[in-house]
């Protein structure tokens, strides 16, 4: 039987005893409300459009034969669902795999794969969600080239960077400053200091962040910066920080558009990159293309 979340209940940070056949009993979900409730974001009145992308992999199984298959695997599934699944219970999941025989030939044994995991997890999440597998020879491409950005260290430059102060690292939204004006302003940027924790293991997750603003704010990007290092001793999960920095800055520079992504590094053979946005159309076709293996950063 899958369960609901409960903190005590979680997997992350406990040992466990690897299963050698399929067993979906060991899937886990959270509820997004969790999070979402105290910065006053409901279900059916969500200030952003977006999608959860997993990428694993490690993922394996055998067909008829004992001859086993390997290929990375892509999730994605809709930030309207009401739930996310637990990461450490999805690697025990996939994991079951390793060991079960799926087919005669590898079109067939993934197919019958493909088929298992969706129904699994859409029954688990109660959302339509996206499978699919690579190879080193699928097709590849970079995400965000379609709002080119700076690296935000850049933007702030070195000069302003050595005379500013960082003594918040908790999540500060006081920080962010802007002044209004008269006309649009756009802020593209990436960075590489996004920091939080495990919202159970404590342990920390290292994140590349790209954000697209439009707003009548001019604004103050070193308050920005000084924002996102707050993060450093938040406990959250992935898709919990992305959405609180999404309403932050939603709420402080109102603007007419938005897109908070993160593409965080590996952890147990599996990243997770939630996206957040204003409008569809903002969302990179790169990162919810099921077909397409998106061009890792640096650390991932």
């Amino acid at each position: 039987m899958m369960t609901d979340f409960n903190i005590n209940d979680t997997l992350l940070g406990k040992s466990v005893q690897i299963t050698q056949h399929y067993d979906p009993s060991v899937l886990f979900r959270i509820p997004r409300s969790e999070n979402r409730i105290k910065y006053d974001l409901h279900d059916d009145a969500l200030p952003f459009v977006g999608y959860d992308v997993w990428n694993c992999y490690e993922f394996s199984f055998l067909l008829d034969n004992g001859f086993p298959v390997t290929r990375v695997m892509k999730l994605i599934y809709s930030s309207s669902s009401s739930f996310i699944v637990e990461s450490k219970s999805l690697k025990l999941y996939l994991n079951s795999f390793n060991m079960e025989r799926f087919g005669a030939s590898v079109d067939d044994g993934l197919s019958k794969v493909s088929q298992l995991i969706t129904q699994d997890l859409e029954h688990l999440l109660q959302t339509t969600v996206s499978v699919s597998f690579f190879t080193p020879d699928s097709d590849v491409a970079v995400p965000f080239t379609d709002t080119p950005s700076s690296d935000l260290v850049s933007l702030v430059g070195e000069g302003e960077l050595t005379s500013l102060s960082f003594d918040h690292f908790n999540e500060t939204p006081d920080l962010l400053e802007g002044q209004l004006t008269t006309q649009n302003e756009t802020l593209s940027f990436h960075t590489d200091v996004l920091r939080s924790n495990c919202r159970v293991t404590n342990q920390p997750d290292w994140g590349d962040l790209y954000v697209y603003i439009q707003s009548s704010y001019k604004i103050d990007v070193a308050s920005v910066l000084r924002y996102l290092i707050s993060f450093r001793m938040e406990n959250h999960f992935h898709e919990e920080v992305v959405e609180m920095i999404y309403t932050r800055l939603w709420t402080r520079f109102k603007p007419e558009k938005l897109r908070i992504a993160a593409m965080y590094t590996r952890r147990g053979g599996i990243d997770i990159n939630p996206i957040r946005s204003s409008h569809e159309a903002l969302i990179d076709r790169v990162m919810i293309d099921p077909l397409t293996r998106v061009e890792k950063t640096l650390r991932q």
